[in-house]
């Protein structure tokens, strides 16, 4: 459905603006004045964006539980990998292959604008719009007149399920640090079924590689992928210093 605005001052502090790719990981490309360079596709334009900025979020696409839940929990371990990046032998392969699972949820999910869902012969609760966001703040959920259910409750449900089918394709990946000789990663707005994640402008994780040094012509190759991958925008510290094969 639409975005569901909360209550006038959001009272019990809902998550409105939610990242499908973090914004710790994003604030790794600032440039000096603390912003990244992003390539908006429907416009071609280059322009500089915050970390907060409406392009790098969706809005309430799944629930709280989910926002402070499980989703913080895969962030935090991965936050860990990136801020401190470990050798191979002691790197935390699943909370890199976790992150990146839940990433390309989430970012799908954004893309597809999920609508409400409708339970048939159930009735509602008849719950005031401040009596619900009560209860969402406190983790929980609830179905309106008509058997209404919002879609970020059945959004919550569907992506940590689709975690939990999915998790044995990817749990075996080992993830090897690729850092640019020459140059620097671009970073698309989501990689689909590309288990790769640039974590700043010279280094990024490439599931199935070994660590090394990567030439610029190479560079260019992985950077060109990035964008083919993108579908509503790019980034980089700066667009310029990033080769396209």
């Amino acid at each position: 459905m639409p975005y569901e605005p909360t209550i006038k001052k959001n009272p019990q502090q809902l998550a409105i603006k939610q990242h499908f790719h973090t914004a710790h990981a994003i604030s790794l490309f600032y440039d000096s004045d603390k912003k990244v360079e992003v390539m908006e596709l429907s416009s071609g334009e280059i322009v500089q964006r915050h970390k907060r900025a409406k392009i790098f979020c969706t809005k309430r696409t799944w629930d709280q539980q989910a926002e402070t839940g499980y989703m913080a929990r895969i962030e935090n371990a991965f936050h860990k990998e990136i801020d401190h990046v470990k050798a191979f032998s002691e790197r935390n392969h699943e909370a890199i292959s976790k992150y990146c699972l839940l990433w390309r949820l989430r970012h799908e999910y954004h893309l597809s604008d999920p609508i409400d869902s409708v339970l048939n012969g159930v009735s509602g609760s008849g719950l005031t719009k401040e009596q619900e966001e009560i209860l969402e703040s406190k983790g929980m959920g609830f179905i309106r007149e008509g058997g209404v259910v919002p879609s970020r409750f059945t959004t919550s449900i569907q992506i940590q399920t689709i975690l939990d089918r999915d998790w044995g394709t990817c749990r075996h990946f080992k993830w090897g640090l690729i850092e640019a000789q020459d140059g620097e990663f671009i970073v698309a707005d989501g990689y689909g079924d590309f288990a790769f994640i640039p974590i700043s402008p010279k280094k990024a994780f490439w599931a199935g590689q070994d660590d090394q040094i990567i030439t610029r012509q190479q560079l260019a190759e992985v950077n060109k992928e990035s964008v083919s991958r993108a579908k509503q925008y790019y980034f980089a510290r700066k667009i310029s210093e990033c080769p396209i094969a």
